[in-house]
């Protein structure tokens, strides 16, 4: 009897042991499984998460998104005009002179945008071209290169004309001190009627 009690005994210990072991090695398992399958979630959440990025601001339903702002629009018009009125954009019949010799002071040089002004012997004094860079100038002879339009050469020529048949007239360059806010002045000189004549006739034909 004593030794089936202890037989007993000890498979009640090996089914103890056995099912220790067996639990054990479930929890094991789980431990390793959860291991495992952590950094694989983690992984798309994360792609998940660049597939789709939260903006942080949330709109109602049926409202526009807010558009981009376009490339074109009022600021290209408006570097078109400043473009315009500094000389940058170049006109269809627009050319480089070299004349003179005017009156160009010390503190002009090439660069700067000037007028181009006629000074009578009393006084009297007119704005011929406006608002030109002055592209090069040679001290030596006094010959100064802008870029002019037809009819502004025309009258920058007529006035040249005045300079050499009428005593005491003067042809001398002022220089704008901030040609980027500052507006072309306005023309106040008036060519001879031959030339007058000619820039209608020429506008005229532009039409």
């Amino acid at each position: 009897m004593k030794q089936f009690k202890i037989v007993g005994t000890r498979g009640k210990k090996r089914r103890r042991l056995l099912r220790f072991i067996a639990f054990s090695g479930v929890v094991v398992l789980a431990v390793l499984g959860l291991l495992i399958c952590l950094p694989l979630i983690k992984g798309a959440d994360a792609l998940a998460g660049e597939s789709a990025p939260v903006t942080g601001t949330s709109e109602p339903p049926g409202t526009k998104p807010a558009e981009e702002p376009s490339s074109m629009g009022a600021a290209p018009i408006g570097e078109f005009l400043e473009e315009q009125e500094t000389g940058a954009v170049v006109n269809e019949d627009e050319r480089e002179i070299s004349f003179g010799p005017i009156g160009i002071g010390p503190n002009i040089k090439p660069g700067d945008y000037i007028d181009v002004r006629l000074m009578c012997a009393d006084g009297t004094d007119y704005v011929v071209v406006s608002k030109k860079e002055l592209m090069d100038y040679n001290a030596s002879t006094g010959m100064s290169v802008i870029r002019v339009r037809e009819s502004e050469l025309l009258t920058l020529n007529s006035a040249m004309a005045d300079r050499n048949s009428i005593t005491g007239v003067t042809l001398y360059a002022v220089r704008y001190v901030d040609p980027e806010s500052q507006s072309a002045a306005d023309i106040s000189y008036r060519p001879n009627e031959a030339v007058s004549g000619q820039i209608r006739e020429r506008a005229g034909s532009d039409m």
